[in-house]
Order: structure tokens, then sequence, then C-alpha cells
């Protein structure tokens, strides 16, 4: 099996368990020669792909059965943009300190984006 289809069957095996399950997810595979990454939203978000990269936090009141069940819907995709924030930037603090330490420590420079797979298909 090539090293592209096998991390690209890695992402599709998280994204049906986070489906399976009903769960948002913010998943980057890193394989020997690229990384992906993806935006998994569940049912009960109103968190909407929109475009190529973009999202849109869709709530309109006419496609909710109840102005409750509405905020509610809004409360919990708030939710879930909180904690993907929250834990990117905990992610990026950890990199970021690492990336340092190698970079001080044995000359290592990272270029962002070389060899990256742009894909993030929802």
């Amino acid at each position: 099996m090539s090293e592209s289809k096998r991390y690209r069957d890695c992402m599709a095996e998280i994204t049906a368990v986070l489906k399976k399950y009903d769960m948002a997810g913010a998943v980057t595979v890193v394989s020997k020669e690229r990384a992906m990454f993806k935006y998994i939203f569940p049912t009960w978000s109103c968190i909407m792909p929109e475009g190529e990269r973009g999202f849109r936090f869709r709530a309109k009141r006419a496609d909710f059965p109840t102005a409750e069940a509405q905020h509610q819907t809004m409360e919990l995709s708030a939710h879930i943009i909180m904690q993907m924030r929250d834990i990117a930037a905990q992610t990026f603090t950890m990199c970021e300190s690492l990336a340092s330490a190698l970079k001080e420590q044995v000359g290592l420079e990272h270029k962002p984006f070389q060899d990256f797979d742009p894909e993030t298909t929802h």
C-alpha cells in the first residue's frame, strides 16, 4: 500500500468514527511525506462547510421547531468552536516550544506548508 493511500485511509477511518459517534473533530494526520487536516462537525451543530476552506454558522429560526431548540443548537455549536480553539492554542504552544528548542539545540527549521496536502473537504 502506498504511503499516500495509507494516510488517506487513516483520515477516512478517523472521520468515520467521529461520524459514527456524532462528534466534532479537528483532525491532523502526519505521514513521513505530508500532512492533512480535516474538520468534522456533528449533526447537532449548526456549523456548515462553505466553499473550499470556510464554514458558516447557520441557525435560521425557520430551521428549528422551537426558539429553544435553535438557542440550544447555537450554544452547542459555540461550545465546539471554543473547545477546538482552546485545544488548538494548547497544541500550538506545545509545538512552538518544541520547535524553538529544536532550532536552538540542533538548528532545525521548518518552512510551513511545504509538501502540505490541502485536503480540507468535509
